[in-house]
């Protein structure tokens, strides 16, 4: 294979490039299809690979999973700070505004997507023990962010726990999307906002 500099492209860059495409693939397939419609066969097509490279690459589905959706978490985590501002948060005008920025990251169709995966980890604990380490690097990045917003000598030591609970609040009406519909959580979230605003 050669790069439009017709340079010749190396083994680990082709290795890395293959990889790049299952990930991207899988979470297509999670945003198009949805979490139980999602097969290895399905992600190879869709990436234009034989389904052995793919479990060459990976070695199982959950394996994939765990890595597309990790990818996709630390991208939305990532752009979520860059577009979110969180120093807003001391404002109380701005905090509706701050946490409906919130809420359209967690319910935009790459964070359904992720979401899908939380909720088989409950009946696959194989899924679950892989997902637990990204959830650790999750909230790591959940508290590195809280810490920037609370300086080392603040006097405000709840930042950190309100950014917790508006994130558990946000993941926990993001659950209920599928049975209840996403008009009816909406309307929730807009309940709760004015609320949450004033902690």
């Amino acid at each position: 294979m050669k790069l439009k500099s017709d340079r010749v492209v190396t083994r680990a860059e082709q290795r890395a490039i293959t990889r790049r495409a299952l990930i991207e693939a899988t979470i297509s397939c999670l945003i198009e299809d949805g979490y139980a419609a999602l097969t290895t066969r399905r992600v190879a097509d869709r990436a234009g690979v034989a389904q052995s490279t793919l479990m060459h690459h990976f070695g199982s589905r959950e394996a994939l999973l765990v890595e597309a959706i990790g990818d996709l978490a630390l991208r939305l985590a990532a752009e979520a700070l860059e577009e979110i501002d969180l120093v807003a948060l001391a404002l109380p005008e701005q905090r509706v505004a701050v946490l409906d920025q919130a809420w359209r990251k967690f319910t935009s169709p790459e964070g359904l997507a992720a979401a899908q995966v939380w909720i088989a980890a409950w009946s696959e604990p194989a899924l679950a023990r892989l997902l637990a380490d990204l959830e650790r690097r999750i909230d790591e990045i959940v508290r590195s962010t809280a810490s920037t917003l609370v300086p080392a000598d603040s006097a405000d030591v709840h930042s950190s726990a309100f950014i917790t609970l508006a994130v558990s609040l946000i993941e926990g009406l993001v659950m209920q999307i599928p049975v209840a519909g996403h008009a009816a959580v909406q309307a929730r979230w807009k309940a709760v906002t004015p609320i949450l605003a004033q902690m």
